[in-house]
C-alpha cells in the first residue's frame, strides 16, 4: 500500500501512488496483481479481526481458557503480557535493536514511517490494561476493574510507584509523537549521528525498562509465581546483536 522507503535515515516515507493498483491507468505495470494482492489482504484483516473479537465475547475460546484456569492463571497471563510487550518485545525487539543498528529496516512501520504511533498505542495498552480504563474513539471511557485496584490493596506503594512509570513511559512516547508531527520520523531519531533523536528514543526504552521492574514487583506483592517476562539480546546481551 505504501510502497517500499528508500530514504534511508533522511526525511520521506514510501510513496506509492494510487495509479499502482488502477489497471485502467497502471503507473508501473502489475497494477492488477497489486490490486488483487490489496483486496485479499484486507479481507484476511477483517477476517482476522473478526476471529479476535469472537475470542473474547462470553462463550469465545479466549475469554473461557482465561476464566477456567481462574484468577491467579488469569492474572499471572494478563501481567505476563504487560511485561512481555514492556520489555522483551517494545523495548527490545522493537526500538533497542534499531537503536543499536541505527538501521531503518528495524523500525516497526518502516514503509508507512508510522512507528511513533504504533510505540505509543503500544504503550498506552500496557497502561489500559492495568489501570481498567479505555478511550473509545469518540472520546468516551470505558472503566471497570483494573489490576492497579489489585495490587493497590496489597501495597499501595507498588501501585504509586507502577503509575508513576506508567506516565514517564507516556510521557517519553509522547515525545516520540510530537518529534514526528514536527518533520523528525522515527527511522530519522534512530539514525548514526542524530544525538538528540538517539536519546528521545533512549530515554522511551528506559522507561519500559524502569516500568517493567514496575510489573514484577507488582507481580511479587499479587503472589504470581508463575510470571516471566520475554527477554531480547539487545537489552540483556548487546554484544550478541553485532555477531
Amino acid at each position: 500500500l505504501w510502497g517500499q522507503d528508500l530514504n534511508g535515515v533522511g526525511p520521506g516515507n514510501g510513496n506509492r501512488p494510487a495509479t499502482d493498483f488502477d489497471p485502467n491507468n497502471c503507473s508501473r505495470g502489475n497494477c492488477e496483481r497489486r490490486a488483487a494482492y490489496l483486496k485479499m489482504a484486507t479481507d484476511l484483516l477483517v477476517d482476522d479481526l473478526a476471529w479476535m473479537v469472537a475470542q473474547w465475547v462470553p462463550g469465545g475460546e479466549a475469554r473461557e481458557g482465561l476464566i477456567q484456569g481462574g484468577s491467579k492463571n488469569g492474572l499471572s497471563t494478563i501481567v505476563t503480557g504487560m511485561g512481555s510487550l514492556s520489555y522483551g518485545e517494545l523495548a527490545g525487539q522493537r526500538m533497542q535493536l534499531g537503536l543499536l543498528l541505527h538501521d531503518p529496516e528495524e523500525e516497526h512501520d518502516c514503509f508507512s514511517d508510522n512507528t511513533h504511533h504504533s510505540h505509543y498505542y503500544d504503550a498506552m495498552g500496557i497502561q489500559n490494561i492495568y489501570l481498567g480504563k479505555y478511550r473509545r474513539i469518540n472520546g468516551s471511557m470505558v472503566e471497570g476493574p483494573g489490576i492497579s485496584a489489585l495490587v493497590a490493596a496489597a501495597s499501595p506503594e507498588v501501585d504509586k510507584n507502577l503509575r508513576d512509570q506508567l506516565r514517564t513511559t507516556m510521557s517519553a512516547m509522547e515525545k516520540l509523537v510530537h518529534a514526528a508531527k514536527n518533520g523528525e520520523a522515527y527511522d530519522q531519531m534512530i539514525g548514526e549521528g542524530n544525538d538528540s533523536g538517539n536519546a528521545r528514543v533512549q530515554a522511551a526504552i528506559d522507561a519500559l525498562t524502569s516500568q517493567t521492574r514496575g510489573i514484577e514487583q507488582a507481580a511479587a506483592v499479587l503472589q504470581l509465581a508463575s510470571v516471566e517476562f520475554e527477554g531480547s539480546d539487545s537489552l540483556d546481551n548487546p554484544e550478541a546483536v553485532f555477531k
